[in-house]
């Protein structure tokens, strides 16, 4: 696997030669601080942006033109990490050396085209395809009630007040409603002025010829020079109580832990293990024998580990007379990770999290993301991760432990009442 990286004024170019996969893969990675106002327009846009564009300008025509590029796919993806805003165009695409005719130049020239000839006209999008997206984006906001799960963590995370990690991933109804076709234009002007941009590609190809591909048609014009950071400074505070009634059978759970001034190896390694093994990992979690195992209260129980915020949240659900016990067990597993943690749990953990990094190795998408996290993060490179895990140790896990704090207990309590109304 060969990496070079290519600075072309306002964008940046990442090529990753391997011969292990026939297809290949393209990202187009927009990043920067995250505002909250901004998330709904941002989804909208770049779903809008590969939806359809002047040479396509319906989805059909769109979907035509990928299945003569060798049947190529084309979407976004949109993510808040800490107090980053992400957005990925991606396209897959196959090795030209395995089709009749080399469209390479043609198949990397259409998420670029997607990007900078959009639908739109005399600084607006097109009407009818802006509802298109805005129906979708409301789709998507309003099913989140429908999962428990995801409605429970949305509310908890609320409770952490004026911070990027309370935001919504998927914006609000309120903000999308204000969402016009001139509107988003303006947005879709202010994400080109001062949006970061890296353009990863991966494959078995000439990446010279690759790279003088992408600089003819990558229209990027501003350099960028304003801070950006991943992280978000969430402050320890007491313990937030909170319970809200809603329609579910069920009482969903959601504790949030504070990790209190975490050293740079502690964020990076220690605190995966220490989520592991609390309750990210396998059937044998603390979490998992504490309140399923020993005490039947649930069908599942997991934490996971935020490092960009600083946060590990819990979930569950429960039975509605079950909580208060439920909110006592997670207590006594939590405070079982300062010192009864054994040598074979935390070799689980290192087990556990090494094939993962290894199995990521296996994954087009996951080698790029990898990549992207080095350069513009603090993650190490593949090999040093895993000497590192290796030199984790119980008393890393149990140094850790002092540094964890409850910052928020949630309970969306559910019960056959709730349900019928």
């Amino acid at each position: 696997m060969v990496y070079k990286r290519e600075k072309h004024g306002a964008y940046t170019l990442h090529t990753i030669k391997t011969d292990k996969f026939k297809l290949c893969h393209m990202e187009l990675i927009f990043r920067n601080n995250v505002i909250k106002e901004d998330i709904t327009k941002r989804n909208v846009l770049f779903d809008l942006l590969t939806e359809a564009n002047k040479e396509y300008p319906t989805r059909r025509l769109l979907t035509l033109k990928l299945e003569d590029l060798y049947n190529s796919s084309i979407y976004s993806v949109t993510s808040k990490v800490g107090n980053a805003i992400l957005t990925n165009v991606c396209l897959d695409f196959i090795n030209p050396k395995y089709t009749d005719k080399n469209v390479l130049e043609e198949t990397l020239k259409l998420p670029l085209d997607m990007v900078f000839n959009p639908l739109a006209f005399n600084g607006e999008f097109d009407s009818k395809l802006v509802e298109i997206t805005k129906k979708r984006a409301e789709g998507e906001i309003k099913s989140i009630k429908e999962n428990p799960k995801k409605y429970a963590i949305m509310k908890a995370i609320e409770t952490l007040g004026d911070t990027p990690s309370s935001y919504s991933n998927v914006g609000t109804l309120t903000d999308l409603e204000k969402i016009t076709p001139s509107s988003l234009y303006k947005y879709y002007e202010e994400v080109l002025k001062n949006d970061y941009v890296d353009i990863y590609i991966i494959g078995n190809l000439d990446m010279e010829n690759v790279s003088k591909i992408i600089n003819k048609y990558a229209e990027f014009k501003i350099i960028k020079n304003h801070p950006f950071s991943f992280y978000v400074e969430n402050m320890k505070r007491k313990p937030v109580v909170k319970k809200e009634k809603f329609i579910y059978l069920q009482t969903n759970l959601v504790t949030i832990l504070h990790l209190n001034k975490l050293t740079d190896f502690e964020k990076k390694y220690v605190a995966h293990l220490y989520n592991l093994i609390l309750g990210g990992g396998s059937l044998e979690t603390k979490l998992y024998q504490r309140l399923r195992v020993d005490n039947s209260l649930c069908y599942n129980v997991n934490s996971m580990y935020q490092k960009y915020d600083g946060l590990i949240l819990i979930t569950t659900a429960v039975d509605i007379n079950a909580e208060d016990k439920a909110f006592k067990l997670i207590k006594q597993s939590i405070k079982d990770m300062s010192n009864k943690v054994s040598d074979e749990e935390l070799n689980q953990a290192k087990e556990a999290i090494i094939a993962a990094l290894n199995m990521n190795m296996d994954n087009i998408g996951k080698i790029v993301d990898n990549y992207f996290y080095q350069n513009e993060s603090d993650i190490d490179d593949f090999e040093t991760r895993i000497e590192n895990f290796k030199k984790v140790t119980l008393e890393d896990i149990y140094n850790l432990s002092k540094k964890v704090s409850i910052s928020t207990i949630f309970s969306l309590v559910g019960g056959e009442d709730n349900a019928k109304n």
